[in-house]
């Protein structure tokens, strides 16, 4: 039965829901299905989805904490698990795909820093990352003054298994603020099987092509995930239909509703 902390927050089980209440903030998560025994389906089931979502989570703090460096928070695995539990499914495709625009570090987010758009084509033995800067950054720091910049993409890449993912980051050359907005192409090596990958972007503000040691001269996001698997890219079109027929239920029901008008007052 759920206990009340105080009058928002709730931690128990409501109905068919599990409401999370700790120090790095709130969860719903679904709850087992009638069961007490650790043989029963139901529960094996929420075992094998947990012990999924811990490894994945696991592994992606590990490899971009050793990317992003100190700019990581240390709440950053249970910001990663939160948004895991969005997602109903338990495919890794998805679930990575729940990451796209998340921050490493949201108070300082990479958007503060200007603008990149990153896209992602794979060739038989290559995966190729396009970089098309289009903003750039302000020449001002808090009490700094930039004089120019640089990225580092992060790659990572899964095969079929449930191992661990193979990762791979390149740097790109310092870009002076006087200069014109650059566009970059990264090769990166595509590991054998690999069917999932997930691209971070870190932008790193300098002076006279050397690092500010601030935070905030820093940004680091995920910005995308895909698949090279054609079920996968089903499931995600099926499911944008879906969404896309609900939301125009939704504007219909809206469109649908009696406009009662007022009658002016008084004409001059």
């Amino acid at each position: 039965m759920a206990r009340v902390n105080s009058i928002l927050k709730i931690s128990g089980k409501v109905d068919d829901k599990v409401h999370v209440n700790s120090k790095h903030g709130e969860l719903l998560r679904n709850a087992p299905q009638k069961g007490s025994k650790k043989k029963e389906p139901a529960l094996k089931q929420q075992y094998k989805r947990t012990g999924m979502l811990n490894n994945l989570a696991a592994d992606l703090n590990r490899i971009i904490g050793a990317y992003s460096g100190t700019l990581k928070p240390s709440t950053f695995y249970q910001a990663l698990q939160k948004r895991f539990r969005k997602e109903p499914l338990n495919n890794r495709f998805l679930l990575l795909k729940q990451l796209e625009g998340m921050e490493v570090n949201s108070t300082y987010p990479l958007n503060k820093l200007g603008r990149a758009n990153a896209t992602v084509n794979a060739v038989k033995k290559e995966i190729i990352v396009r970089l098309d800067v289009n903003l750039r950054p302000s020449q001002y720091c808090g009490n700094y003054k930039i004089n120019c910049y640089a990225y580092e993409v992060s790659l990572l890449c899964w095969n079929k298994s449930e191992g661990f993912a193979t990762h791979a980051r390149q740097y790109s050359e310092w870009i002076y603020l006087k200069e014109g907005l650059p566009e970059f192409e990264f090769l990166f090596a595509r590991p054998a099987g690999t069917v999932h990958w997930l691209l971070c972007l870190k932008q790193q503000l300098g002076r006279n092509e050397k690092a500010i040691e601030s935070f905030r001269a820093e940004g680091m996001q995920i910005v995308a995930a895909g698949s090279f698997d054609k079920k996968d890219m089903a499931i995600l079109t099926k499911r944008k239909e879906e969404e896309k027929a609900q939301a125009e239920k939704e504007r219909g029901k809206n469109g649908s509703e009696q406009i009662k008008r007022v009658k002016a007052k008084k004409v001059k």
